[in-house]
């Protein structure tokens, strides 16, 4: 199994108005639909707004790489870099 951790910060976007940008664009359930996905979770940070943590979970590294090369996910980037929001990704195996 390979675990992310994918940090999302920003200077002025607020994590509560970024998270439905993402559903609307099809992101979310677009890749909790894709093969080998185990969990695709989402949490807002009690103490800064402005911080949000996606937890991802994936059968296999092959998994998460079909993932990665997938035309919707090519789409997160910009969506990210319109809403002025970052991200720091964490991966292991386990």
């Amino acid at each position: 199994m390979v675990i992310c951790n994918c940090l999302f910060t920003s200077e002025t976007t607020d994590m509560k108005d970024f998270y439905p940008i993402l559903c609307s664009e099809g992101l979310v359930e677009g890749s909790r639909a894709d093969k080998g996905n185990i969990l695709y979770d989402f949490y807002i940070s009690a103490d800064d707004p402005k911080r949000m943590m996606l937890i991802e979970k994936w059968e296999s590294i092959d998994d998460l790489q079909a993932h990665s090369e997938t035309e919707l996910f090519q789409k997160f980037r910009p969506v990210c870099k319109a809403s002025g929001v970052r991200t720091k990704l964490a991966m292991y195996e386990e």
